[in-house]
């Protein structure tokens, strides 16, 4: 094999090498910011007819589009947060 082939052997070994670690390291950054609402439920253990009460009150927002809502896992954590903070404060 000649030195310039080498070099481009070399070349592509170290970019398959980079693109691995790279997807590896972006596939565990990335979270699933929306939850369905069976996943919201086992996310925040509340009841399945209570946290549906919640979704319908508005006090847990959520996105309607087509037969399926979406809940942000942030608006799950606020909710959470703001029942502690009042628990706390008892």
């Amino acid at each position: 094999m000649s030195k310039d082939n080498r070099g481009y052997s070399d070349a592509l070994e170290n970019i398959e090498r980079n693109s691995e670690a790279l997807s590896g390291t972006h596939e565990r950054q990335i979270e699933h910011v929306w939850l369905s609402p069976a996943e919201a439920i086992e996310y925040s253990g509340i009841g399945r007819t209570r946290f549906y009460g919640l979704l319908c009150s508005g006090e847990i927002p959520s996105a309607k589009l087509g037969r399926t809502r979406h809940i942000r896992k942030r608006d799950v954590d606020r909710f959470l947060e703001a029942r502690m903070q009042y628990a706390e404060g008892k």
